[in-house]
């Protein structure tokens, strides 16, 4: 697990559904590519991101990934 945590504005109820989708952004000028490819990455070795966000308090994005690939001798 690796969680990440700001003190920030939080994430808008308007970008909670998309915020991880390619180029949508909440901040000027960012290019809305950062979460898109955490996620691909992330669900790429089997694991999953998700976030929490309160407006004026911040932001965690957490980040689980298993511990080990299973094998054809695990199963």
């Amino acid at each position: 697990m690796l969680k990440v945590s700001d003190d920030g504005p939080g994430v808008s109820e308007k970008l909670r559904k998309k915020i991880f989708e390619p180029f949508v952004s909440g901040r000027v000028g960012g290019s809305g590519l950062g979460l898109a490819i955490v996620q691909r990455a992330v669900l790429a070795h089997h694991g999953v991101v998700f976030f929490d966000s309160e407006p004026n308090v911040g932001t965690s994005f957490t980040v689980l990934l298993p511990c080990r690939r299973q094998t054809e001798a695990d199963q």
